[in-house]
């Protein structure tokens, strides 16, 4: 009987060992110290311009009571860094509202359209993150 005990004892000895190194390694590969130094890189949040790009006089003559509002204008918006690089382009639609998300910054929006007139100004804009930020563009249709 002293023999059936001695295996038993190996058994327990055995697996309270593999135990012990078990326990052993996960607390090594937890407690390294090696993790990575460098932070994770972020994209700082973009902002939005928006606006509507319209045209007016449209009447040659304003009389009171006729109103003679200024018509939405459907063409290409482009935005320039400060180098007159373009960053983001869009399209007003029928409405002329137009809207470009940009990264943090100061921006000139360009209006791009195939004819003489419209005439439309070059329009600031600053961009903040996370955030919108209005800039109508008002083109002369030179009528007088």
């Amino acid at each position: 009987m002293a023999m059936l005990s001695h295996p038993r004892r190996l058994r327990l000895r055995g697996t309270a060992a593999a135990a012990t190194i078990a326990v052993g390694l996960l607390v090594a590969s937890c407690g390294s110290g090696t993790q990575p130094t460098t932070p994770p890189t972020t994209t700082p949040p973009t902002g939005t311009a928006y606006g509507y790009v319209t045209a007016g006089p449209t009447c040659p003559v304003e009389r009171p009571g006729q109103p003679c509002p200024p018509h939405p204008v459907s063409a290409a918006i482009d935005a320039h860094d400060s180098s007159g690089n373009t960053v983001a382009s869009t399209r007003s639609d029928s409405s002329g509202r137009y809207a470009l998300s940009l990264p943090p910054g100061s921006y000139v929006l360009v209006v791009v359209i195939p004819s003489v007139l419209p005439h439309c100004p070059d329009t600031a804009v600053t961009v903040r993150p996370s955030s919108t930020t209005r800039a109508d563009i008002h083109c002369d249709t030179g009528i007088r």
